[in-house]
């Protein structure tokens, strides 16, 4: 049979069959015959779809993955939100606690030792011209109300001044505080007086007092010499911050036990002057307690222009010994406060580059 008959017949075949069909044929040169293949177009079950239950069921799965899918997206974008607001809340804290403690750091009293008295010399001691007093705020500080927590004054070597002509002094000595006051903003700018309304916040305060003004000389105003001074050399630091707690740490085995208030002058005078007279102390711990400002807000619009009862009980941080109880105490209070209060406890032990502890 001629190869153009084979390829007749196996076409026949595949139309009397009603079950084949002739899907492909190559051939290796014109003319020639080289293969051919059938395969089954019209079997059962072959050209079956889905079913609408099946479709309905899988648009089903669809939603559900989809749906929990985004309650996943969800939870994840408000819990970034919400840890990233908290960063910012707080940022500001974490900021001027890095302030306060570098420069507290940096306190001096550049002492020496001299005659206890040259025209009849008996034995040396040390002395200073410079100060170093912490205590509670509202014992240091007169001029200005409202204050809370303790507060600490200094002398250190920041190039503060005004005259220009000093800028190059960048070492210039100049006196340095910090404290906590209750109040509203003093530097908002007057155009705004009238339009809105006054926010009384709870801030932290630095004095810087220009080299130019520094009155520590002055021989007349001894324990006080930054009271002169205080309200026109201050300026609010940070917002929120309700609690500045300084303790003074000595080294071990020295016999001097830790308290909250140093005076470096105290005894000047004495024929058996303490041992901390012009000298430094040569730790000191410092706690900084921060709330947000949505918790600020919320005591600002029920207590208004008066102090909110936020802080520790008047018999709290007198007792350095007991300030671990009365930390907790106070955290506890601030827990438990009917309007809820978001806040952080920052601590830090600072050592006073400037100091040179002796026992003797």
């Amino acid at each position: 049979m001629p190869r153009t008959g084979v390829v007749r017949s196996i076409c026949r075949a595949d139309r009397q069959s009603g079950g084949l069909s002739l899907r492909h044929l190559s051939f290796r040169s014109p003319g020639t015959f080289a293969s051919a293949k059938c395969f089954p177009t019209g079997t059962a079950g072959t050209n079956r779809g889905f079913t609408l239950l099946e479709l309905l069921v899988s648009m089903a799965l669809v939603a559900i993955v989809a749906g929990l899918s985004f309650s996943i997206m969800t939870a994840i974008t408000s819990a970034w939100k919400a840890h990233k607001a908290r960063i910012g809340a707080f940022g500001d804290a974490r900021v001027v606690f890095e302030s306060l403690t570098n420069r507290l750091s940096q306190a001096t009293l550049n002492t020496y030792w001299d005659y206890d008295n040259r025209g009849a010399p008996t034995r040396y001691l040390r002395k200073s011209e410079l100060h170093f007093i912490q205590g509670r705020a509202s014992s240091l500080i007169s001029t200005i109300p409202d204050v809370v927590g303790n507060s600490v004054f200094f002398c250190a070597p920041l190039g503060i001044n005004e005259n220009e002509a000093y800028r190059p002094l960048f070492k210039m000595l100049s006196a340095c505080g910090f404290y906590v006051r209750f109040g509203k903003d003093e530097n908002r700018p007057p155009f705004v007086d009238g339009r809105i309304a006054n926010r009384y916040r709870f801030r932290l305060c630095q004095f810087l007092e220009p080299g130019e003004r520094l009155r520590v000389y002055e021989a007349g105003l001894q324990g006080n010499w930054y009271s002169t001074d205080l309200t026109d050399w201050s300026f609010p630091m940070a917002e929120n911050i309700i609690g500045l707690i300084l303790r003074v740490r000595y080294p071990d085995g020295s016999g001097n036990a830790e308290t909250y208030d140093y005076d470096s002058r105290a005894g000047i005078g004495s024929n058996s002057p303490p041992v901390t007279m012009h000298q430094l102390p040569p730790v000191i711990s410092v706690t900084l307690v921060a709330i947000d400002e949505d918790s600020a807000r919320r005591l600002a619009e029920k207590y208004g222009d008066t102090m909110p009862p936020i802080l520790p009980a008047a018999d709290a941080f007198i007792s350095a010994d007991r300030y671990e109880d009365d930390l907790s105490n106070w955290e506890e209070a601030l827990k438990k406060f009917p309007l809820k209060i978001d806040y952080r406890i920052l601590t830090a032990d600072v050592y006073l580059r400037g100091a040179k502890w002796s026992s003797q």
